[in-house]
């Protein structure tokens, strides 16, 4: 009996489309995110308060799911018990791939380059970041994108620092 060669082209062309996943078309494009939503993301991981004070985070999703996230400067006055207040500034990038459809997300990171510093009474403090913990780290769960706004939710272990991908985004 001969194979038959139409199978096998299938489980090719399945095996090719897991090592490239798409998104949904909705998603495809530059996107800015909420600073407020970076700033109470960072507060619950500091265990203080944060407010934003200047620059920007956006991310770049293209239709076969890479994407890149840049931090602009991004400058987040923390508060944190028995600690003088302090500016925390992020700078760098993160690029990875994300599988996004049916309203669910994974974002694995392979580039991780944001770099963190504080002065602190004076002095300038390094904040260690890596994928695993540190924003743009990626993240899985569910997304709602709708018109100009782009939501991502962790559904991992139901604790929001389980999603390193910062929550709200809106359009460019």
């Amino acid at each position: 009996m001969k194979p038959a060669l139409p199978a096998i082209a299938l489980i090719t062309s399945i095996i090719a489309a897991q090592a490239h996943a798409d998104v949904e078309a909705c998603m495809v494009d530059t996107w800015i995110a909420d600073m407020g939503d970076i700033a109470a993301m960072m507060a619950a991981q500091m265990q203080g308060a944060a407010t934003p004070v200047n620059g920007e985070v956006s991310m770049q999703i293209a239709a076969d799911g890479s994407f890149t996230l840049l931090a602009d400067d991004m400058i987040i006055n923390v508060q944190m018990p028995d600690v003088p207040a302090m500016d925390v500034k992020v700078v760098g990038y993160s690029a990875g791939q994300m599988d996004a459809s049916d309203n669910t997300f994974l974002a694995a990171v392979d580039d991780y380059s944001l770099v963190g510093s504080a002065d602190v009474l004076g002095q300038t403090m390094e904040i260690p970041f890596s994928s695993d913990t540190g924003l743009g780290g990626g993240g899985i769960g569910w997304f709602e994108c709708a018109g100009d706004t782009l939501r991502f939710e962790a559904t991992v272990g139901g604790v929001a620092s389980t999603n390193r991908m910062p929550r709200m985004w809106r359009r460019r």
